[in-house]
């Protein structure tokens, strides 16, 4: 990655938690219809922040994967330390070869931006053969939201993000299984990423130093920021159902 930063380091620099990050994720409980005690599969958790609010808030018990192992050792920190850890458990864990049995969540989430340099196809078909039958997988997908510029997507694409139109996000889904598709932004009310280069960089020296502060001020991540701002590139959300049949 040309900025050395690991998904979840860069999306805690891009999107933190009380003004992007948590209205996402009340968007999304909001979408799933959510009740207590149903089991709730989080793929692309990072360091758990979702994972344990989504615990805490609704009672629920929640598995959280993620391919970093480092991210999963500070979720587990996390968990034991706000007395969480019955409630949640986490694994790292490739995305596209999860390590649970067919059919066994309530609600599936898989969060793509996590996921850098992994293909979509297979970790959305992963999802879909974990989740019950008739349940909600839903999926945050980077999506083009106009006509890509070719440079730009490939100066995002060295960094492991491959956006697709929202047409092509959803033939993924329904490949997998999934009918009754819906598709919204993620961000309602706002941007999907922090605004303001000052809070971006306290944030990149927060997370990662001299290395954050470098990262932020990278052509990769003026991209990346540019894009979303100017709204050439989203973050959708898709919510399906799994049908109960193999597609």
């Amino acid at each position: 990655m040309p900025f050395r930063l690991s998904p979840t380091t860069l999306l805690t620099i891009l999107q933190p938690w009380a003004d992007v990050n948590e209205p996402i994720h009340r968007r999304l409980a909001q979408l799933s219809e959510i009740e207590s005690g149903q089991e709730v599969l989080w793929v692309g958790c990072g360091t758990g922040a979702a994972v344990l609010w989504w615990a805490k808030k609704y009672q629920t018990h929640v598995a959280g994967v993620d391919p970093d192992r480092k991210a999963i050792e500070a979720a587990e920190r996390t968990a034991r330390e706000a007395g969480l850890a019955k409630q949640v458990t986490f694994q790292g864990a490739d995305p596209v070869d999860l390590p649970h049995e067919a059919q066994v969540f309530d609600i599936t989430i898989v969060h793509m931006l996590q996921l850098l340099r992994t293909d979509g196809d297979k970790v959305i078909r992963e999802a879909a053969r974990v989740a019950r039958p008739m349940s909600t997988v839903m999926a945050l997908v980077p999506s083009w939201l106009s006509a890509p510029d070719e440079v730009a997507a490939r100066t995002l694409a060295s960094i492991g993000l491959v956006p697709r139109l929202l047409v092509e996000w959803k033939s993924v889904c329904r490949g997998a299984g999934l009918v009754e598709l819906t598709v919204e932004n993620a961000a309602r009310d706002s941007g999907w990423l922090a605004a303001g280069w000052v809070g971006l960089l306290l944030r990149g020296w927060r997370a990662a130093k001299w290395t954050g502060v470098g990262s932020v001020m990278t052509n990769e991540f003026r991209t990346l920021r540019s894009l979303a701002l100017h709204r050439v590139l989203g973050l959708s959300i898709i919510k399906g159902t799994r049908w109960p049949y193999d597609s």
